[in-house]
């Protein structure tokens, strides 16, 4: 992995760095992450440091999967929805493509982890 030269204005240390994003995880998902640490601490990414965000997670026993998240949740609205809106075709048709997604998502994260 290319480590990038640490700009001039970051005067925080890895491993200062590992606690801030231990502490926003707890909160946070990956991807706001990552903006809080440019929006609020200046560091630009997190690779200046050598790694990538998703490995400091991992080396914090942190495993989150956003996409898995977000695909259950728009199921779960889908499914709210059609309660009490039970003659919503284009609800129905949308609720058919978001399992779908969540299943091969589903199916994803279990090969990938399968892999580790």
């Amino acid at each position: 992995m290319v480590k990038l030269e640490k700009p001039t204005w970051v005067k925080i240390n890895e491993s200062e760095l590992k606690k801030v994003i231990a502490e926003l995880a707890e909160k946070n998902a990956p991807s706001q992450i990552g903006l809080i640490l440019r929006d609020q601490y200046g560091i630009p990414t997190t690779k200046v440091f050598g790694k990538k965000l998703k490995r400091y997670l991992t080396e914090l026993g942190i495993e989150r999967n956003e996409n898995l998240e977000n695909a259950e949740k728009k199921v779960a609205g889908i499914k709210e929805h059609l309660k009490s809106n039970l003659t919503d075709r284009k609800a129905k048709h949308k609720l058919q493509k978001a399992q779908s997604r969540l299943n091969a998502t589903q199916k994803y994260s279990n090969l990938s982890k399968k892999k580790k």
